[in-house]
């Protein structure tokens, strides 16, 4: 083999390799950490249910349709996990559920908590990476979460953020609050248009 055939075939070689680096660059993301297990969740949340469910629901064209006209968004599943408590007397003690939204920094996850008359009564931060920890744990102390409490499907989830400024939290953890923000609507939009 002449060097000049070596060298452009090192080349081809090295292409890809340096196409998937950059790429990693762009999204450096970190492991996974989670703040709190979906089970606790549930569990904290829904404490008059005495007994637990699950709910996985296939998303269709017409629901597909609705979530992204109320959300501007589309599920990467075809499906969707809704946990819902039933009380000792077998009635409704609300459901939970868990969004994600996927960024260049990872991962992030909320847990949500209707009601049975479907008003938001809980957000809990459930999933991040090691890098955007600290910055959740910011917003979260600044009471972001707090915020969606008594919110409903359809509402402006946008509101949560009048609560908090980028001056207070500053630039990252204000980013971080704006995406748990679109989590939480995100979740509303396909409980509305999964669950009930």
């Amino acid at each position: 083999m002449n060097a000049s055939l070596i060298r452009r075939a090192r080349l081809a070689l090295a292409l890809p390799a340096a196409a998937l680096v950059m790429g990693a660059a762009a999204w450096h993301i970190t492991p996974t950490v989670v703040l709190n297990k979906q089970a606790d969740v549930i569990k904290a949340t829904l404490p008059e249910a005495r007994s637990f469910f699950v709910r996985d629901v296939k998303i269709g064209k017409e629901a597909l349709a609705a979530i992204h006209r109320a959300a501007d968004f589309t599920p990467d599943e075809d499906e969707f996990k809704f946990y819902y408590g039933k009380t000792s007397d077998g009635g409704a003690a609300g459901v939970v559920f868990f969004p994600q939204v996927n960024t260049q920094h990872g991962p992030f996850e909320v847990g949500v908590t209707v009601d049975p008359s479907g008003t938001v009564t809980k957000v809990v931060a459930t999933k991040a990476t090691v890098e955007t920890k600290p910055w959740v744990e910011k917003a979260i102390k600044a009471r972001l979460l707090d915020h969606f409490d008594g919110m409903h499907p359809g509402d402006d989830v946008g509101a949560a953020l009048n609560g908090v400024s980028k001056a207070q939290l500053g630039a990252m953890p204000y980013y971080v609050a704006q995406e748990l923000t679109k989590a939480v609507g995100r979740g509303l939009a396909l409980y509305q248009a999964l669950y009930k």
